[in-house]
């Protein structure tokens, strides 16, 4: 007779929420990292499956695989995370090498007497991995406050978890080295699969909006698939085999947007990104090509002379400052200029150079433009 508890609600919340990320993340958001997610929420429902065949079967080897497994993607978080940054070294090897030996450790000593001090260990090493998720995500800043807070909050929570069993291990040692009975280990598990499950859904949750947060990175770039780029890439391609030198790429950029967030509540910096947008918008011509983002970086491809995007400019510098935010923070914003007799015609070159420079305008204090010049 199947175990009607915790392992069994652990299999059905792992399997729903992996659907869901694969469905609602992973495909329409695929990626490095959307792909490591998937492979992480994947190996939970891997590992709960397992875990509840292992107690049908009372096989140990099964159940110490299905737990090393499971402790073990926490790292693979981790890596997802620095992937999505473009991180340098994202350390891809080192969690696939946990992933291998947690579970091959846990199997091959599953009937030994250190058993428990093995699994202790595996748990040990998943809580660093736990530390460093937490620190991925405070690498984020206060406008992604909300949604860091679920995975943030259960990965501390991991960190507790792991120091608790710290000291149950060294208790039991000095107290001799006895194994816990039976009831004692059924009754880990249990709790082991509560937590297992509160993890897996605080991971969705984070993992799932920061798929779908569609925010460029700061080092320049453009997502190739979005309508946005298909459609500037095709103007810019016309316009050079034009000869078209009447174009330029703006990023404009709402100033101290941290400091906005930390000033007010979530609805109300919400709605200071959608005035932000709306004013921006109005204050473009009609022809112009916008990807609005998440409301604080907004990209333009716009047909202009120098002289009319300057008078765009300054009008566009004007209404965001006159803007009424609710706030006792006045808006502000900093553009990026990129023409395309300065940087070419190249799409993600002009988004880059006009990212540096917008960055630029902020460092000199902010409500301003600054023009990449040739050379």
């Amino acid at each position: 007779m199947i175990d009607t508890g915790p392992m069994t609600a652990l299999v059905a919340l792992s399997t729903l929420c992996t659907v869901l990320y694969i469905g609602l993340g992973f495909l329409s958001h695929p990626g490095r990292a959307a792909a490591v997610w998937s492979g992480a929420l994947s190996g939970v429902m891997i590992s709960a499956y397992s875990w509840v065949a292992a107690n049908q079967l009372d096989s140990h080897p099964l159940r110490g695989a299905a737990s090393g497994f499971m402790f073990s993607t926490v790292a693979l978080v981790w890596v997802g995370l620095r992937m999505r940054r473009n991180a340098e070294r994202t350390f891809g090897r080192l969690a696939a090498l946990v992933v291998v030996a947690a579970p091959v450790a846990l199997a091959l000593t599953a009937t030994a007497d250190f058993y428990l001090t093995v699994l202790r260990l595996v748990i040990v090493i998943a809580a660093v991995f736990a530390v460093l998720t937490v620190a991925e995500l405070v690498r984020l800043g206060p406008l992604r406050r909300d949604e860091i807070l679920p995975l943030a909050l259960v990965s501390a929570a991991f960190v507790a978890f792991a120091a608790a069993n710290v000291g149950f291990e060294i208790a039991r040692l000095v107290g001799g080295g006895a194994a816990p009975d039976a009831d004692r280990f059924s009754l880990v598990r249990d709790i082991s699969a509560l937590g297992a499950l509160l993890y897996v859904v605080s991971a969705t949750v984070t993992l799932l909006l920061l798929t779908r947060d569609r925010e460029r990175v700061r080092e320049g770039g453009t997502d190739v698939g979005s309508p946005f780029a298909r459609v500037a890439t095709d103007r810019l391609r016309r316009a050079a085999a034009a000869d078209d030198r009447w174009w330029a790429l703006l990023v404009v950029l709402l100033d101290d947007p941290a400091a906005l967030r930390e000033a007010s509540s979530s609805l109300a910096f919400a709605s200071v990104r959608a005035r932000f947008a709306d004013v921006v918008q109005s204050a473009l011509p009609a022809e112009a090509d916008v990807d609005l983002h998440d409301g604080t970086a907004i990209t333009v491809l716009i047909p202009r002379p120098e002289g009319a995007v300057r008078q765009i400019l300054a009008n566009l510098l004007e209404q965001v400052a006159l803007t009424d935010a609710d706030l006792d923070v006045r808006l502000s914003a900093s553009v990026g200029w990129a023409g395309v007799d300065a940087v070419g015609y190249d799409l993600d070159a002009l988004v880059a150079e006009a990212t540096d420079a917008a960055a630029l305008a902020q460092e000199r204090g902010g409500d301003r433009w600054f023009r990449v010049t040739v050379g």
